[in-house]
């Protein structure tokens, strides 16, 4: 039975490969609760599959995984920076939130087990109400190495705030459609 009423993936299953299971438990549905100064915004978060996955890349294991969009393949980059992307979204709060025209990004300097390297992590996330619920969908998550936010090209647009987004968020009237990512499951 799904927690939330919701129309995203709340529960990842495992993947395996050379007989091992990788569990996606990390990438679960979850609550996270932002105090301001004057208000409380509770968001319900839940991933894309994006942040695991990617066609193409060096780090690809020979695993497909698909969800009710796509099916894309198993990023083992990904997949390990992946897990500590729940110890991440509690500091959203004093990080430099950018936006482009459908999707707010920010980036986190982040060790990067694939290359023993410290990297710019950039996390694509998608703001908006669904069911009355301030929802948080994380699109993606990925070692920026090109475009804004990648060590060769700072951002160069004013930050946003993660309150004034979420103010914003409340406000927006009802029956607005999120992102056409977080039609997943």
């Amino acid at each position: 039975m799904a927690k939330y009423h919701i129309n995203s993936i709340q529960k990842w299953e495992a993947f395996s490969w050379r007989n091992t299971s990788y569990p996606l438990t990390h990438l679960n549905a979850h609550e996270i609760i932002y105090k301001g100064n004057n208000n409380e915004f509770k968001f319900v978060v839940t991933y894309g599959l994006h942040c695991f996955a990617k066609n193409d890349t060096p780090f690809n294991i020979p695993v497909k995984y698909s969800d009710a969009r796509e099916s894309l393949t198993v990023c083992m980059e990904r997949y390990e920076a992946s897990k500590q992307l729940q110890h991440i979204l509690p500091n959203l709060p004093s990080l430099a939130l950018y936006q482009t025209t459908t999707e707010k990004y920010f980036t986190v300097q982040m060790m990067n087990s694939a290359t023993q390297r410290i990297e710019p992590y950039k996390i694509c996330v998608a703001f908006f109400k669904e069911n009355r619920l301030l929802r948080m969908h994380i699109l993606s998550a990925f070692f920026a190495r090109i475009g804004p936010g990648s060590i060769n090209q700072p951002v160069m647009t004013k930050p946003l705030s993660l309150y004034k987004i979420a103010i914003d968020t409340v406000r927006k009237p009802k029956n607005r459609k999120g992102p056409k990512e977080i039609n997943n499951r």
